[in-house]
């Protein structure tokens, strides 16, 4: 599967929906992801402590806009309502991260 055809129901059936064990629970209630031949989805959502922090992300906001603009097709449309976040790590990225954005929002 190609990284765009991770919401294509006929390749894809299952989205993102593979577990993430190892999530550090100090930001994250809950993770997600679905690798692709390209890399792969996160699908996480922060807990409440760090909703605190962060009530929303807007990268309208100049300061939150160099913090994340960074990570691929980083979608924040359902952090407010949900703190979810989704983002996209191609293969070879080291910076972009899962693990970067743990120590973002820690």
């Amino acid at each position: 599967m190609k990284k765009e055809d991770l919401y294509n129901e006929e390749i894809n059936p299952n989205g993102i929906s593979i577990t993430i064990v190892d999530l550090d629970e100090n930001v994250w209630e809950r993770g997600y992801y679905c690798e692709t031949e390209d890399g792969t989805w996160y699908e996480v959502y922060v807990n409440l402590e760090i909703k605190k922090y962060y009530p929303e992300i807007d990268l309208n906001n100049e300061e939150h806009n160099e913090i994340f603009s960074g990570f691929n097709d980083l979608y924040l449309g359902d952090y407010v309502d949900n703190n979810q976040i989704t983002f996209f790590v191609p293969i070879g990225e080291d910076e972009f991260t899962l693990e970067n954005l743990t120590e973002i929002l820690c």
